[in-house]
């Protein structure tokens, strides 16, 4: 067997935390991904993972081993796209973690557009609002929605900015009224995103700022499921502004507020070589958000 595939192996299976999902990942069966890691562990003559019938984890030698493996296929990878650009393309697998916020149907219309422009570069993309640890994870990059700045081991490149704001269904209005002053809002069926954690919401207008604090009538990680329920008249939310573009029932609340906006940034890991394809991607990205998200 091929060590080099043995450790990507090994290192994908980490990842998925199992054998089938590994096996489904590369096309092959869960014996063959079985054989690849005691290929691996009778080379090195140690065990590299616990098995149980439901669950693998790392052994101290296994999680030594990771780190290892890591740096050198991302060494590998790093190298090979570098020759792969002085070709004039870039190729490999490129993992990429989005926001929500973007929407599926602009994100699978994004990554369309890139894959038509690299066609060798094959994608591997996560849809969730969690902040993913891009190491252990092993992300290339993730774009997020957050004014939060990423800890030192990673760099932060800023895309644009997404206006938002506090939406309501017609149906709503009807059945629990409208408020006109950002002090009734504690008085509605207010739906947040699990991961913004403040109840306090600042509200600016030209007489001045008000501060209100919103109980959540529901918290939900995904800006999808946030819409549904607002445009079903369940409740009001801030959402991006291109929401309201698409569907006419929705109405502002406290139109004599300024919007608020969302940052939209690049983040990947801080690498003594970061792989084109990476570079690329966000070269890429920056470019399609102001053509089709900028103006929102």
């Amino acid at each position: 067997m091929d060590k080099l595939e043995a450790m990507r192996t090994f290192v994908r299976v980490t990842e998925a935390g199992n054998f089938s999902r590994t096996a489904a990942d590369f096309g092959v069966s869960p014996s063959f991904i079985s054989k690849q890691i005691a290929y691996l562990e009778s080379e090195l003559g140690v065990r590299l993972l616990q098995r149980t019938t439901r669950s693998i984890s790392l052994t101290q030698v296994g999680e030594e081993y990771l780190t290892q493996c890591k740096q050198i296929l991302e060494h590998i990878s790093v190298a090979e796209s570098n020759l792969t650009e002085l070709r004039g393309a870039p190729s490999g697998r490129l993992r990429i973690s989005f926001s929500s916020i973007l929407g599926e149907k602009n994100t699978a219309a994004c990554c369309t557009e890139f894959m038509q422009l690299y066609p060798d570069v094959d994608l591997d993309i996560l849809i969730d609002d969690r902040v993913v640890d891009l190491v252990e994870e092993g992300f290339d990059l993730c774009i997020r929605a957050s004014t939060q700045m990423p800890d030192s081991s990673l760099i932060r490149k800023n895309i644009g900015e997404m206006t938002t704001h506090l939406l309501v269904s017609k149906s709503y209005i009807e059945k629990y009224g409208e408020p006109k002053h950002p002090s009734e809002l504690s008085s509605h069926r207010f739906i947040g995103h699990t991961y913004v954690k403040n109840s306090v919401f600042t509200f600016k207008h030209d007489d001045g700022i008000d501060k209100v604090t919103i109980p959540k009538k529901v918290r939900v990680n995904s800006t999808y499921f946030v819409r549904q329920l607002v445009e079903t008249g369940e409740g009001i939310a801030f959402l991006p502004a291109y929401f309201k573009n698409s569907n006419p029932d929705l109405v502002t609340l406290l139109p004599h507020c300024h919007p608020s906006s969302i940052d939209i940034s690049a983040v990947y890991p801080e690498r003594a070589f970061t792989p084109v394809k990476t570079h690329k991607f966000i070269a890429f990205f920056q470019e399609w958000f102001q053509r089709h998200m900028g103006g929102c």
